[in-house]
């Protein structure tokens, strides 16, 4: 069974250009301009991972859809959509 969770790294979504390039930095990752879609997954087989694109209205779609019933209905998420993956959720990172 996989649990999921996800935010949006985005200047406005975290309170301004500096913050967003502050995240960017503990993250590891560029700073882009439109920010990233991050999906955070924690299943059963593979422990937690999280996932990040550049298309963050992907990720806005997937929540959208995960609010509806039935609203993933077969999903399958295309290769490339998220471009960064790496083991553990954010808070468990370290420098």
């Amino acid at each position: 069974m996989s649990q999921y969770e996800y935010a949006f790294a985005t200047p406005a979504e975290l309170g301004g250009h500096e913050l967003y390039l502050a995240w960017c930095a503990a993250a590891g990752v560029t700073a882009v301009e439109g920010g990233y879609g991050v999906l955070m997954v924690d299943d059963t087989f593979t422990g937690r991972a999280t996932l990040l694109t550049e298309d963050v209205g992907y990720v806005r779609t997937l929540v959208a859809a995960a609010k509806t019933e039935g609203g993933f209905g077969g999903l399958q998420i295309p290769p490339g959509v998220f471009t960064l993956q790496r083991s553990g959720w954010p808070d468990e990172w370290t420098a």
